[in-house]
């Protein structure tokens, strides 16, 4: 089912197993934000998570080339998450898992609000550190510099108010999970992250980038975990995400 948020045909949401009272779970997917990468390539991961008996939503919002870059990226993601949760009043848990770019925006998300609208923050491979992470670009096209409108320097403003290493640590559990072996979106974010935002957690898994959204790949069972792990009767909860 795919439901409206906006009057933007961007800003609308997948969802699947729509119990009312069931733990809710929003994906927020990456792609630098740019609009070739639309949430089609997540649903993998929507349809894996949906298996835990929780209502999965896969959130889609305005990206670069689309409408989309700052502020308008990140307003839909707010008001997309917010009318989610607001339409699921009885979920008996509200987490948000984000990829990539969308960890970033996961993250953000819930440390911008002024009061807690999840209850957990799973993010994968997350570019948890704008600045750092637009500076890992040598060339001109730089996916920060153009969601952001600039670079760090031009733009510290923004920054401060979207980059998660800049903000303080979300008012909710979060759970980082990064591939040693990611050449898209370095480690060094995640770790940095953790170490600097105090009660964090960081799973290195021995993947890549993209493994961690395949419920075919090898250390899908560590995503599963990561939210299981935040449902109510979370040990029985995590036995069922063992059998993948």
């Amino acid at each position: 089912m795919t439901v409206a948020y906006g009057e933007h045909p961007e800003q609308v949401a997948e969802i699947w197993a729509n119990d009312p009272k069931a733990p809710l779970v929003v994906v927020v997917h990456g792609g630098f934000w740019k609009q070739e990468y639309d949430r089609s390539h997540c649903r993998g991961l929507a349809l894996g998570l949906s298996t835990l008996g929780v209502t999965t939503v896969l959130l889609e919002y305005r990206r670069v080339g689309g409408g989309g870059g700052w502020p308008t990226t990140f307003d839909d993601v707010r008001i997309g998450l917010r009318k989610l949760v607001q339409h699921h009043p009885g979920a008996s848990r509200r987490i948000v898992v984000g990829h990539s770019a969308g960890g970033q925006l996961a993250l953000w998300a819930a440390a911008s609000e002024p009061l807690p609208i999840v209850d957990a923050v799973i993010g994968l491979a997350s570019i948890a550190d704008l600045t750092a992470m637009a500076r890992t670009f040598t060339s001109a096209d730089n996916p920060v510099h153009e969601v952001m409108g600039g670079s760090p320097e031009d733009r510290p403003d923004r920054y401060d108010l979207a980059d998660p290493a800049r903000l303080p640590t979300p008012d909710t559990t979060v759970r980082l999970l990064h591939g040693v072996h990611d050449t898209v979106v370095p480690l060094e974010l995640s770790a940095t992250y953790t170490a600097t935002h105090q009660g964090v957690t960081l799973s290195e898994l021995p993947c890549a980038h993209f493994e961690l959204i395949d419920p075919r790949s090898g250390v899908f069972e560590e995503v599963a975990n990561a939210v299981a792990a935040e449902l109510p009767g979370a040990a029985s909860a995590v036995r069922r995400a063992g059998s993948w």
